[in-house]
């Protein structure tokens, strides 16, 4: 019984401390009662481009699900962003030596804040640098 007043009061507790959201409304609306809308996914913008370092999966996430609730393969042409939405479709470009390839985002990350995506093992292979590790990219969203 001790156990269950503990996990109730950390729970409580955690819920306290997370930062309240606050909604701005329009200037000139009085809307005292209205509900928090719900939060949105990212969006993609078109002419969105990215420069950063880019590194690829290791092999021991083949099969496991991503973020966006597909399953990883190494021989797809997929990529994981922080902020595009799922689905969308990029331009990713070895800024060391050229070569380009169009993945679709699939999963979140990377976790590594040097890095502003991770691609499929089939992607880096096409952009030719699984010997480095990591490259220097841009990513353009294309759809």
């Amino acid at each position: 019984m001790k156990w269950r007043r503990f996990v109730v009061f950390m729970l409580l507790l955690a819920g306290l401390s997370a930062p309240a959201r606050i909604v701005s409304q329009p200037a000139g609306t009085q809307d005292a009662g209205a509900q928090e809308a719900a939060p949105q996914e990212p969006r993609a913008e078109k002419d969105e481009a990215e420069r950063g370092y880019a590194a690829f999966y290791s092999e021991s996430l083949e099969g496991h699900k991503t973020a966006c609730g597909s399953t990883y393969s190494s021989t797809q042409l997929t990529a994981a962003h922080r902020k595009l939405r799922c689905g969308t479709k990029v331009r990713v470009t070895n800024l060391r030596n050229g070569k380009t390839v169009r993945v679709t985002i699939n999963d979140r990350g990377p976790l590594s804040h040097n890095r502003i995506i991770d691609l499929s093992y089939a992607a880096a292979r096409r952009l030719e640098f699984i010997g480095q590790g990591t490259t220097l990219v841009k990513v353009e969203v294309i759809r």
